[in-house]
């Protein structure tokens, strides 16, 4: 079987904003990037192949394999770039962590190695009509037909819906109508490229990021702030023109808006009305999602991963609402991540996957106290529960992926 190749670059979004086929990521982003970039791997098979740019650490794969997770392997990008054999060998698919013009350049070499289905579907070549599947402003459009085609009381307003703003004067106008809004960037992803009002930080210095956020990408986005009780992720798969279904999870932000780590399972704080709310309507979502999904432009021009972020939020009226749409990110996510891990849990396990990082400290000290703490327990190639390193425990790396579990019979 031909291998398919993982590479995992979050910064499509910024490459894509960017334009030149050459982006190159600021420092952080690039090691960011480097130190997880076996974390594909788990979304592979075996005999499949992630390529990293740092440390190839044969003792973690070991490990790995004598676990039994059936993962793709690691190999080093220049090795095989440099390689003629490898070059030359037939590949299945290419599966970026997202598709940008500085992706499309760096696998030149490979295209014509990989298989006819892939060379053949939609994402073969970089297309104008890919940029805007990556921009906020396709969310936008997809949340607004879904509002106004839906007037049910559990959805949200029309005045949920972001505002496209091109000047100062137009973001603190928008900020007005909010007692707490925020302002996005078109191309980012992860809880990146935001700023929250009120803020805490000076108008002057306000007015800095936000004629920054306006020179760089040209316009914002504002919306209103909701009182967030839970944020959702639904997964879906673009094959050969159709939207399928893949699963959701929850996850979790910070005060503002980034990032912190997925649930494997439901979140353990939950409340009896949020369950209930969340378990009547949650089908409802995934229906309206999958129908809107299947008219729009992702199922001509992409292939591959959906990740759709949703909302739960008490509303300023006092019922609960869901927001269906706060984010669509047309590539791979961590949620998509989450859900192959979930397969390998035990039935009566939970827990929840994180991203590591530390400035002073390193990855490798990080999980040789957390394996102390939580050691590991497996059975039937199942977790059970415990502490257990997604990337490569390298003292080199101040970024790193890992999972807790915990196990409600123990």
């Amino acid at each position: 079987m031909r291998p398919d190749i993982y590479f995992f670059n979050p910064t499509c979004e910024l490459a894509i904003a960017n334009a030149s086929p050459y982006y190159t990521a600021p420092a952080k982003l690039r090691k960011f990037e480097e130190d997880l970039a076996f974390l594909p791997a788990w979304l592979g098979r075996e005999g499949d192949e992630v390529l990293v740019k740092g440390i190839l650490d044969a003792q973690y794969m070991d490990r790995m394999k004598g676990l039994g997770f059936k993962l793709a392997a690691p190999i080093s990008l220049a090795d095989a770039f440099a390689n003629p054999e490898w070059l030359g060998q037939p590949k299945g698919r290419l599966v970026p962590w997202g598709w940008s013009p500085a992706v499309y350049q760096l696998f030149q070499p490979v295209f014509p190695m990989l298989d006819n289905r892939f060379r053949e579907s939609a994402v073969a070549g970089w297309q104008a009509a890919h940029k805007p599947l990556y921009s906020r402003l396709t969310g936008i459009a997809l949340l607004h037909s879904i509002c106004s085609g839906n007037r049910s009381e559990w959805l949200p307003d029309l005045s949920a819906i972001p505002v496209v703003c091109d000047s100062l004067s137009g973001i603190y106008n928008e900020i007005g109508k909010h007692g707490k809004a925020v302002v996005k960037t078109p191309w980012s992803s992860s809880g990146r490229g935001l700023l929250l009002f009120p803020n805490i930080d000076s108008t002057i210095k306000n007015e800095e990021v936000l004629r920054g956020m306006l020179n760089q990408q040209g316009f914002v986005t504002v919306e209103p702030w909701h009182q967030k009780l839970m944020d959702l992720s639904y997964q879906f798969q673009s094959e050969a023109g159709k939207i399928h279904y893949r699963g959701r999870t929850i996850f979790e932000t910070d005060q503002k808006g980034r990032y912190q780590r997925n649930f494997l399972k439901d979140s353990p704080e939950s409340t009896a009305e949020i369950n209930n709310f969340l378990a009547e309507r949650n089908d409802d979502v995934i229906s309206l999602l999958t129908k809107t999904l299947s008219e729009s432009e992702y199922v001509k021009f992409h292939e591959g991963w959906i990740g759709v972020d949703a909302l739960l939020y008490q509303s300023a009226e006092g019922p609960l609402r869901f927001h269906p749409l706060v984010e669509i990110n047309g590539r791979l996510t961590m949620g998509a991540i989450a859900l192959k891990i979930r397969n390998y849990l035990a039935e009566e396990s939970t827990g929840f996957m994180q991203i590591f990082y530390s400035k002073n400290s390193n990855f490798f000290d990080f999980c040789q106290r957390k394996e102390v703490e939580k050691p590991l327990i497996m059975k039937n190639h199942k977790i059970v529960s415990g502490f257990l390193p997604l990337t490569p425990p390298l003292r080199a790396h101040h970024f790193g992926a890992y999972i807790e579990c915990e196990n409600w019979e123990m």
